[in-house]
């Protein structure tokens, strides 16, 4: 499941048109949430849909959406066989495996973007792509250097910086080409979380959280979660933990296996000609 930075104005609109099942994600989510968030994902401005309270949401949303609209597809394959989350995508995971009710989760999402984007300073992230492990072992020590955090292992080669706006544009400065400053509100997953890490942990603890049905993956330690007790200290930590992608691919591997090489496109950063999903 995607995290922030996936969402473009108009996701889930051709879905909803398409599979009532993925309609009806839209509508719980309007009724957990007092308000229909299809208005600003369809209407608004991709500016207000980057607002970090309005952009976690839709993401789950629209993800959970997307899955269920697949499932009517293939009927035969109900339920997610597993699920693992980049990020906020960790909440659209865990509504995907019975770990969370889809009312519960987006309230929690909600909050988690509130939290999240009133955390005080300001703060940027930074995706860098390296062309060596040596060359990423330079960016990790760049990152020190310029007091930013590493935010997230996506691969092998490609990791995201996190900090305050002043350090991103400096480490921007001398990786150039090889950055991209990502559409995003803050520097999660750095130090800059740490004023909200409080608020947040009393949100999960009072969210209803039931064991896993199918196995979800950590998208800190891309260990397997077991428990309802799993997922909540998972989520808990999610916004302040560095994003380890890489190990959650991994864990998705069966033992001595792997995946053939191919090419992905994200759904979730691509519309179709006309703008809708």
């Amino acid at each position: 499941m995607p995290g922030q930075g996936s969402q473009v104005p108009g996701m889930g609109k051709r879905l909803t048109e398409r599979f009532p099942a993925a309609r009806a994600v839209f509508d719980d989510g309007a009724d957990a949430l007092g308000f229909d968030l299809r208005e600003v994902m369809w209407c608004g401005s991709a500016e207000m849909l980057t607002n970090t309270e309005n952009a976690q949401p839709a993401i789950v949303l629209f993800s959970i959406a997307a899955l269920r609209a697949w499932e009517t597809v293939v009927p035969h394959r109900n339920g997610a066989q597993w699920a693992a989350g980049h990020s906020v995508g960790a909440v659209a995971a865990a509504i995907a495996v019975g770990a969370l009710t889809v009312a519960d989760g987006v309230r929690l999402c909600r909050t988690r973007g509130e939290l999240m984007g009133s955390a005080p300073g300001s703060g940027a992230m930074l995706a860098v792509a390296a062309s060596s492990t040596r060359a990423r072992d330079e960016v990790v020590e760049l990152a020190q250097a310029t007091g930013v955090e590493v935010a997230c292992r996506n691969g092998e080669l490609q990791i995201v910086l996190s900090g305050s706006s002043s350090a991103i544009d400096a480490a921007r400065s001398v990786l150039g080409g090889r950055a991209r400053v990502l559409d995003v509100s803050h520097g999660f997953h750095s130090a800059l979380m740490d004023p909200v890490l409080g608020p947040w942990t009393d949100a999960v603890a009072n969210v209803g959280f039931r064991d896993p049905e199918s196995p979800m993956l950590s998208s800190i330690t891309g260990e397997r979660l077991k428990t309802a007790a799993d997922v909540r200290e998972d989520l808990r930590l999610g916004i302040r933990s560095t994003v380890r992608w890489d190990l959650a691919v991994r864990g998705t591997l069966p033992p001595g296996g792997g995946y053939a090489r191919g090419v992905a496109v994200s759904g979730a950063r691509r519309p179709p000609p006309d703008g809708r999903w």
